[in-house]
């Protein structure tokens, strides 16, 4: 397990970070009007020494404000734009390489919840390459529809172009949140893999629960999703910045047992410099 994966990390600071957040705190007070603005709206790719400054006493500060909103914008900003593209091109393989290698255990468990509750839909939120929500829409039995949603527009439009996917497979630019408001629907499996909750603050989190159970049920979700080493779920329900990105690690069991769903599923699965939990949890 990768020591920058922890919520230490996240809290720790170099010497260099320390002088950036210093330096950060002058530019701010100096420049208080684009210092607001990039609150409000962050970049996670910040341009001249002005920005990346200010950003880096931002991200200090609401570290210790806790303040989830601004993070959550934060990576928002990085999926959308070029951040989003350059995962996709860079970490596609790990389709191939982490979930059909190390995960066929939770697949087999899922394939069993599936028969049992007998879904017609699949949604994929983060589905980036759509190559899990065509690979789930020809290897479960009985599948309507099958929708990846995906906030990089271009991922979008070059998901859409390729011939590569089955029919009943289709992709949305959207916020998973928004779309989930209007377009839920019962008998649905939902799946997050290899690291999408943890970009959504808990409050999110809960409202996007909720309304599964409110609108979707039966449903069942299947999450696979990275945790921080540190996060001592016996004590804590908390959702806690980690590592260097300043995701979140939430407490997996508490998210969805707290919004009426019953978990059938839950494994950690060791992928070498990280470890995720992949949960089945079911509302009916």
């Amino acid at each position: 397990m990768s020591e920058t994966l922890s919520i230490a990390t996240a809290n720790s600071k170099s010497p260099t970070q320390t002088l950036k957040e210093i330096i950060g705190a002058v530019v701010s007070t100096a420049c208080r009007s684009r210092a607001d603005e990039l609150y409000r709206s962050p970049t996670s790719s910040p341009r001249g020494i002005r920005d990346k400054a200010i950003m880096a006493w931002l991200k200090r500060r609401s570290l210790h404000e806790g303040s989830s909103e601004f993070f959550e914008r934060l990576h928002l900003d990085f999926w959308a734009t070029d951040g989003g593209e350059e995962f996709a091109d860079n970490c596609d393989h790990r389709f191939e390489d982490l979930f059909l290698k190390k995960q066929s255990e939770d697949f087999d468990a899922l394939k069993k919840v599936w028969n049992e509750v007998g879904p017609k839909q699949i949604v994929e939120f983060g589905c980036s390459s759509g190559k899990l929500t065509n690979y789930l829409a020809t290897n479960l039995d009985g599948v309507q529809s099958a929708t990846g949603i995906e906030i990089n527009r271009a991922q979008v439009e070059s998901n859409r172009k390729s011939t590569s996917f089955d029919p009943r497979v289709r992709f949305e630019c959207a916020d998973a949140s928004n779309w989930l408001n209007e377009n839920a629907l019962p008998e649905t499996l939902f799946v997050t893999n290899g690291g999408v909750l943890e970009y959504f603050h808990r409050e999110r989190l809960n409202e996007m629960l909720a309304r599964i159970v409110e609108e979707s049920k039966p449903a069942i979700f299947f999450a696979s999703e990275p945790v921080a080493v540190d996060h001592d779920w016996a004590n804590s329900k908390e959702s806690v910045p980690f590592g260097e990105e300043l995701s979140f690690s939430h407490n997996y069991t508490d998210l969805f047992e707290s919004n009426g769903f019953a978990i059938l599923h839950q494994r950690s699965v060791d992928f070498g410099q990280w470890t995720m939990v992949c949960t089945i949890a079911v509302a009916n």
